[in-house]
């Protein structure tokens, strides 16, 4: 009895390595997944970014969308700036977010500018480079420089007609708040008179109204009293890139 219990055991053995080492059991079906998620199904695909319906946009003004420290760029060969400026980590954003499209921030700051002397050169930028979207801030040199609310906003509506009137859409941005009593924001009392005016032509133009003042911490203002932070920067760039996603962005498609 005990030499057949071996003789079965050694047959039982040598049919398990002829098939490999594993037991012999029935072929799963096609379309299962086994060792796999379990559900039977393949894993759904990654879902897709978003998608903006615009994709070239400049940024357009001063010292505040150049960056402080840059030097003065020519209208020829615009890109996205120094690190330091708004632009260019706008550019950084939107390039995250809307990683399956080629998205294009230019920078057309220039310190210094007025907005009653940039009409002209806004007109050479937006010829040369083409946006479908114009950032517009500007106007804090007219305020420190002793021009009027009135004659500022002017200068602005006229800047944002003539972009409008190429089929252009200009969003415009309140001012930051400044720091009184530093000598590079000798009027920072008036900023919230002329934020109340330029959100008033902005409604008038039918211009998209970035209000950087009702959401910019004054701590993210420098120690001059008037130009941000970097870190102030970074939180022009989030604010803009919320108003552009709030009027271009588009959900992917679903998958399939």
């Amino acid at each position: 009895m005990r030499s057949r219990t071996v003789v079965l055991a050694l047959a039982a053995a040598v049919a398990l390595a002829a098939c490999g080492g594993r037991p012999i059991g029935p072929t799963p079906p096609p379309g299962t997944d086994p060792g796999g998620t379990g559900t039977g199904t393949p894993p759904p695909p990654p879902p897709q970014p978003p998608t903006l319906s615009v994709t070239r946009i400049v940024a357009f003004g001063d010292s505040m969308t150049q960056g402080t420290t840059s030097p003065v760029p020519s209208l020829l060969g615009l890109d996205a700036g120094i690190p330091s400026s708004y632009p260019f980590k706008l550019q950084a954003l939107e390039t995250e977010r809307y990683a399956a499209q080629a998205i294009t921030v230019l920078n057309a700051g220039r310190a210094g500018q007025k907005a009653k002397n940039d009409r002209q050169r806004l007109a050479d930028v937006v010829k040369e480079a083409a946006p479908e979207v114009v950032l517009l801030l500007e106007g804090a040199n007219d305020l420190n420089s002793g021009e009027t609310i009135r004659q500022t906003v002017d200068a602005l509506e006229d800047m944002v007609r003539d972009t409008q009137a190429l089929g252009i859409t200009v969003l415009i941005a309140t001012l930051p708040p400044q720091r009184p009593g530093q000598k590079n924001s000798n009027n920072a009392a008036a900023v919230p008179r002329i934020n109340d005016a330029i959100r008033i032509m902005a409604g008038k133009k039918g211009a998209t109204l970035v209000d950087l003042f009702s959401q910019f911490p004054i701590e993210l203002i420098g120690q001059d009293g008037l130009h941000p932070t970097d870190a102030g920067y970074q939180k022009f760039a989030e604010i803009f890139q919320a108003a552009i996603a709030a009027k271009w962005e588009q959900a992917p498609a679903p998958a399939r």
